[in-house]
């Protein structure tokens, strides 16, 4: 055992030391003691995305080499994970891995990259993942349906990805992006969580993707969500429709339970945005944001509608 010096930093962390349960996989071949067969699964996940989070903020000469690059510990912890490798997500994950935010002030989608707007690799800026993570289904969970664009065989599901989609059905609510400013104290009950849009529409927009989402009954919409810049001070919300940016985007709800038992996990929810493709099809959306709600009640999430759409 090498110990440091006194007041010295240990220096960085070999992988098995910070990923210990991914690492066991993936240098199974070559550790002195083999891990067990039945490695645990969640365990291993955990690390996965740790790892995806320090990937995605490594600059790569070529951006478009991140998927090849990755798929190398992704066909190695397959084993112990199982199901599908979609793009970066796991099928038997699939909610977690759709919940990830840009960990900076954004993530712009990069075309080039082939890779589907939900998946993370997306972008070649750094990505946090969601800490909420339970396995166990709910009845809130949005379930995949189909995924196209991508090999069922064992090996070329790794492969570079030229494009990609998925059917999911889920509980979805429509979303209104506007960049008003207005003030709101968030222990009055008034905001519902937070959006984090993955990248500005314009030039001129506010670098600070993060809004606030409050609930609006719209002429048009019916009941909507809408984001908002919320300032501090007293509560002065008085909507302006002229200064929308969008109005046609989607909330998918990805996950929400509640926990009435223990006070120190309250009800939650998260999920992602969506937007129409302009090519007019119907049902048809490419994500932009994720949403997270605060100790949100399932009864507002039950009156959501169910929808079944085609995410690019």
């Amino acid at each position: 055992m090498m110990i440091s010096a006194d007041d010295t930093p240990e220096g960085n962390q070999f992988p098995d030391q910070e990923f210990q349960k991914a690492s066991q996989v993936i240098y199974s071949d070559i550790l002195a003691v083999a891990p067990e067969i039945e490695s645990d699964i969640k365990a291993v996940l955990e690390d996965y995305y740790e790892l995806a989070e320090t990937y995605s903020a490594r600059q790569l000469t070529y951006g478009s080499d991140k998927h090849a690059a990755f798929s190398g510990i992704a066909q190695m912890v397959r084993p112990s994970i199982g199901g599908q490798y979609l793009a970066g997500l796991w099928t038997v994950d699939f909610k977690h891995g759709l919940l990830w935010y840009a960990e900076m002030a954004s993530c712009r989608h990069v075309e080039s990259h082939g890779a589907p707007s939900w998946s993370w690799m997306v972008t070649d800026a750094p990505v946090l993942f969601s800490r909420i993570r339970i396995l166990e289904s709910t009845p809130f969970d949005v379930k995949i349906l189909q995924h196209n664009g991508i090999s069922q065989d064992a090996v070329k599901q790794f492969g570079q990805i030229e494009s990609a989609s998925v059917v999911v059905e889920g509980l979805t609510m429509p979303l209104i992006r506007s960049k008003q400013h207005v003030r709101a104290r968030h222990r009055d009950g008034l905001v519902l969580g937070s959006v984090y849009y993955d990248e500005p529409l314009s030039a001129d927009d506010d670098d600070d993707m993060r809004n606030s989402i409050f609930t609006v009954e719209d002429q048009v919409l019916g009941q909507a969500l809408i984001s908002l810049h919320a300032d501090p001070g007293t509560d002065d919300i008085d909507i302006h429709s002229t200064l929308f940016l969008e109005d046609s985007l989607l909330v998918l709800l990805v996950q929400a339970d509640e926990n009435v038992d223990n006070e120190t996990e309250p009800s939650f929810g998260e999920g992602i945005v969506l937007r129409p493709v302009k090519h007019g099809l119907e049902d048809v959306y490419e994500r932009t944001g994720y949403v997270t709600f605060w100790m949100p009640s399932m009864d507002y999430f039950r009156a959501w509608g169910s929808k079944s759409l085609k995410i690019i």
